[in-house]
C-alpha cells in the first residue's frame, strides 16, 4: 500500500550530568576550566569548518524542503527549526544520499526545470556531512528569514471557485483514493489563466489529478485534457502572459483524489480556483495525451516497457511534462526525432513515483517543428520486489482505478505561430501514424481509426491521431480478423472493446466495433476499413 512513510526518529538525547558539590580549590580551577573549554567550543568564534544548521542547513531546507515539511502539512515532520531537524539528522542524510527526498526525478540532455526541486552534489555532500560532525546548530546569527506560507489562495480569491464534496478520512487504515465527476457552468465560454488547488486539510491531502471535458461552443469537437495535478508542495498552474486553456461554458471536471490517514480523524472539502484572462486569449494551450491504452503487463513482470507516440502536424512548443501511471509504475521518458533524423531526451523519469505527480516545467518553452515526433516510453514493476504492489500475481490492464495502471505521457503545448491549436485532419493523422508500419495488413477507418495487424508480431491501432494502442491479442483466421483491446473513455479510463471484420473481395475489411464489451450497456456500430497498401482478399490472407 502507497503511503509517505515516516521514519522513526533516532534518540540524540544525553544523559544529563551528574551534579556534585566541588568544594576543594583545584575542584573549582578544574570546573572552571570545564566551563571555559564548553564556551569556546559552542561559541561563534570557535567555528570550525564542519557544517551547522543555521550557516548551511536551513538555506538548504528552506529552498528545497519546507514547503512540505512544516506543521500542518502532509510531510511527517517538519524542517523549520533546528530543534524539529536536528532529532531526523541521520534519516534525512540517508534520504538524501539515497535520493529519496526531495522527490524529484527528471533529467534532460538540454533543458533545465524552473521547478527542479533536487539537490546539487554538493548540497548533499553538507547535509551527509552535518549529520555525520554531530549536527551541530551553529551561530543564530547565521541563521536566514524563514519562508512565509500565506494561508488561503496564494494567487489570490478566484473567479470561479469548484468545491468538490467533503471525504471523510479516518484515523487509521488504508489510503483512500475517492473520485469525483463535477459539472461546472461558467456561464458563458472562457479562457483561465491560472488555476489552483486549496485543499481544506494538508495534512492528509496527498494528490490530485484533474481532467476535464468542454464543448467549446455549439458544432465544434469537445476538447478534454489534463486540468491540473497538485502534489503536496506544486505551486498553482500560472501560464505565461496571455497564455490560457480555452473552456466552453460548461466543463465535467474528473477529480482523482489520494488521502493519507495521520492517526486523526479529519475530513477534507477541497477546492479549485479559476482566474480568467482579460482581454483576447494570445495562446490556446492544450495537453496531448501521448497514451498507449492496450497495456497487458504479465504477473511478476518487473520490467515491462511500453511504447507511445505522437506526430507533430505544425511547429510548436511544449511548456510542461506531465508523466502519469500508478502505483506500478517505474520509469517514463520523452524523446523526440527530428525531421533530420536526428534525436533528443527531452526528459527522462528513471524513478518515477505515484506519490509524487510532477509537472515538469522547461525554463523556457521547447521549440519542436512539424514532423518531428515524440516517442514517450513508460516502464513498469509488477513484481513481488515492488513494496507499492497490492498483487504481484495479477495481470494488470489499462484502467482508471489505483490498483490498475495508466499510461499518459502528457505534454502542455501551444502553436509556435497562430492563436488556438486547431487540430489536424484526423484521416490525415491516423494514416500519417500507420505509415510508421509496412502498409501491407495496415487499414482504416474513415476518421475513426487505424490499424496494423500483421500476421506476425505485435500490431498498433490509432484513433483520433492522438491515442496510440499496442495490439498483442488478435487473431487471423482466414480472411477473418477478430481484435480484443482498450478504447480510452471520456472519465480517462479504459473499456474493452472488441473488433470483428473479414475481407471482402476489394480488400476491404467489413464487420462490427463493440465498444463497452465488458459493461452492461455495450454500444455496436459497423466497422468498414481501406486497406492502406491496396491490398486484396487473396493477398492479405495468411
Amino acid at each position: 500500500m502507497i503511503r509517505p512513510t515516516a521514519k522513526t526518529p533516532i534518540n540524540h538525547a544525553e544523559s544529563p550530568m551528574n551534579q556534585r558539590a566541588l568544594s576543594t580549590p583545584t575542584a573549582t580551577l578544574f570546573l572552571a576550566a570545564a566551563l571555559a573549554i564548553a564556551l569556546v567550543a559552542t561559541s561563534p568564534a570557535a567555528a570550525t569548518d564542519e557544517p551547522t544548521f543555521t550557516r548551511d542547513i536551513a538555506p538548504i531546507f528552506f529552498k528545497n524542503c519546507v514547503q512540505c515539511h512544516r506543521t500542518g502539512e502532509v510531510a511527517p515532520m517538519s524542517l523549520m527549526t533546528y530543534r524539529e531537524a536536528r532529532p531526523w539528522a541521520r534519516s534525512i542524510a540517508r534520504a538524501v544520499e539515497n535520493r529519496d527526498m526531495p522527490p524529484w526525478s527528471g533529467d534532460s540532455e538540454n533543458h533545465v526545470w524552473s521547478n527542479d526541486l533536487s539537490l546539487t552534489d554538493g548540497e548533499i555532500e553538507t547535509i551527509v556531512n552535518w549529520a555525520k560532525s554531530g549536527a551541530l546548530q551553529g551561530d543564530p546569527a547565521d541563521l536566514p528569514e524563514a519562508p512565509t506560507f500565506p494561508k488561503g489562495w496564494k494567487l489570490g480569491e478566484p473567479d470561479f471557485v469548484v468545491t468538490l464534496d467533503s471525504i471523510e478520512v479516518p484515523a487509521e487504515g488504508e489510503d483512500i483514493f475517492p473520485q469525483q465527476i463535477v459539472e461546472v457552468d461558467l456561464g458563458e465560454p472562457r479562457w483561465v489563466r491560472a488555476i489552483e488547488f486549496l485543499p481544506e486539510d494538508s495534512r492528509v491531502t496527498h494528490h490530485f489529478l484533474t481532467t476535464y471535458v468542454s464543448e467549446l461552443n455549439e458544432g465544434d469537437p469537445a476538447a478534454s485534457g489534463v486540468l491540473g495535478i497538485w502534489t503536496a508542495g506544486m505551486p498553482p498552474y500560472v501560464f505565461p502572459d496571455g497564455v490560457g486553456r480555452r473552456f466552453g461554458s460548461k466543463i465535467r471536471i474528473i477529480v482523482d483524489q489520494h488521502y493519507h490517514p495521520i492517526g486523526e480523524a479529519t475530513r477534507d472539502a477541497s477546492r479549485i480556483g479559476l482566474h480568467f484572462g482579460e482581454g483576447e486569449l494570445e495562446k490556446e494551450v492544450i495537453t496531448i495525451p501521448v497514451t498507449n491504452t492496450g497495456l497487458r503487463i504479465p504477473p511478476g513482470a518487473g520490467h515491462h516497457p511500453e511504447n507511445a507516440h505522437y506526430l507533430f502536424d505544425k511547429d510548436v512548443q511544449i511548456l510542461a511534462f506531465s508523466p502519469h501511471m500508478h502505483v506500478r509504475g517505474k520509469a517514463m521518458s520523452y524523446e523526440v526525432t527530428y525531421p533530420d533524423g536526428s534525436k533528443e531526451m527531452l526528459l527522462d523519469v528513471p524513478k518515477y513515483d505515484y506519490n509524487w505527480q510532477w509537472l515538469y516545467y522547461p525554463t523556457k518553452p521547447i521549440d519542436i517543428p512539424a514532423g518531428s515526433r515524440l516517442d514517450v516510453t513508460a516502464v513498469w514493476d509488477n513484481s513481488e520486489d515492488n513494496p507499492a504492489n497490492p498483487d504481484p500475481t495479477q495481470e494488470i490492464i489499462y484502467r482508471g482505478d489505483t490498483y490498475s495502471e495508466m499510461f499518459n505521457g502528457f505534454i502542455e503545448v501551444t502553436r509556435k505561430e497562430g492563436v488556438l491549436f486547431e487540430q489536424q485532419n484526423q484521416r490525415e493523422q491516423i494514416l500519417d501514424l500507420l505509415a510508421l508500419h509496412p502498409a501491407k495488413d495496415s487499414y482504416v477507418s474513415g476518421a475513426f481509426m487505424g490499424f496494423h495487424v500483421p500476421h506476425e508480431g505485435e500490431g498498433w491501432l490509432y484513433m483520433g491521431g492522438i491515442y496510440s494502442i499496442v495490439l498483442d491479442d488478435f487473431e487471423w483466421q482466414g480472411d477473418a480478423l477478430r481484435i480484443t483491446t482498450q478504447f480510452p473513455t471520456l472519465n480517462a479510463s479504459a473499456t474493452t472493446t472488441v473488433i470483428e471484420g473479414r475481407l471482402n473481395e476489394q480488400g476491404q475489411l467489413q464487420g462490427t466495433v463493440t465498444i463497452g464489451a465488458d459493461t452492461d450497456q455495450p454500444q455496436q456500430m459497423p466497422l468498414f476499413a481501406e486497406p492502406v497498401g491496396g491490398g486484396t482478399a487473396s493477398s492479405a490472407g495468411p
